[in-house]
């Protein structure tokens, strides 16, 4: 598919519907679906990921009361050093990204539309926007591991085991905060208002109220979102916002494995958002630019690498 022929990522609510139609390329703005559409969207898309959340979380309740493990995930703690720790803390948002694909499929349009403007989800930009994404947020990880207390730092096999389930299972919960947030939510508020702008700030807005920080992660987390938002509607789909937002929060997290502070939102200085700030817009630009360049080439120019 033509992804240039294709409405812009907020409206593809309206535009693909069951049972598959195209859509009409001579209006850029599909009409609106019946109001109740969305609403009912809305809905399932939230109980789902109430129940699907509550579901996962429950299983490792249920597991403790049973099986009595010498660490508790409903315990406090500091560090997620112990895999356990670890699948407990991602397990919740990994498990409710069925959410918005069943949401869709249930209320009579193509699922597929969360992923990007050509129905799939594009690894190219994903790969793209990684490499950005890894030099200046792996710098700012690295920076904050360097600077942090590292005199109780352990290092065993469980503390290895702990950072292969961060490795694996922080992409997903990034990938399901894009697919509701920056997917779900936009493309459902999308089929009630067609400027962008109010398309992707309502989600935005429900995004933020789920941080509490300080004014200085706040500012961290609100350039974030702008700018997964910018990425998202700049590409036409999830892509590169989904990479950005893995390598952020994989470098944050995978300190804890060790017993070590990593980038840290609740405790940001000043200095600590600055550094945020400029790599995360470094990190966007560079997705941005270099998914831009590889898909404004003509498609038999870059099957001869030319």
């Amino acid at each position: 598919m033509n992804d240039s022929l294709s409405p812009a990522y907020h409206l593809l609510g309206r535009a693909y519907r069951r049972p598959a139609t195209p859509p009409n390329t001579d209006n850029p703005t599909p009409p609106r679906p019946a109001w109740w559409r969305p609403l009912i969207e809305l809905v399932i898309a939230l109980v789902l990921l109430v129940t699907l959340t509550s579901a996962a979380i429950g299983l490792f309740y249920l597991y403790e009361k049973i099986a009595h493990p010498e660490v508790s995930a409903f315990a406090e703690y500091s560090f997620l050093e112990h895999p356990y720790l670890a699948a407990a803390t991602f397990i919740g948002w990994v498990a409710m990204i069925p959410a918005g694909f069943i949401a869709a499929r249930v209320t009579g349009r193509d699922p597929r539309a969360l992923w990007s403007r050509e129905l799939r989800f594009r690894w190219r930009n994903f790969g793209l926007a990684l490499l950005p994404a890894l030099l200046f947020l792996g710098a700012e990880g690295i920076y904050a591991v360097v600077i942090s207390d590292r005199s109780q730092a352990t290092f065993t096999p469980m503390n290895v085991a702990a950072l292969a389930v961060i490795v694996a299972m922080a992409p997903l919960q990034s990938l399901s905060e894009e697919l509701f947030f920056r997917g779900s939510l936009v493309q459902i508020t999308g089929q009630w208002f067609s400027p962008a702008v109010i398309a992707y700030l309502i989600p935005m807005l429900f995004f933020l109220s789920g941080h509490h920080y300080e004014w200085q992660g706040m500012v961290s987390v609100t350039v974030f979102a702008l700018c997964a938002t910018f990425l998202t509607h700049t590409t036409g789909g999830i892509e590169a916002a989904a990479a950005v937002h893995a390598v952020g929060n994989t470098f944050a997290y995978a300190p804890d494995a060790f017993g070590v502070d990593g980038v840290d939102l609740a405790v940001s200085s000043s200095s600590d958002l600055a550094i945020s700030v400029v790599a995360t817009v470094a990190a966007t630009a560079g997705a941005y630019l270099l998914i831009k360049r590889a898909t404004s080439q003509p498609a038999n120019c870059r099957s001869n690498n030319c």
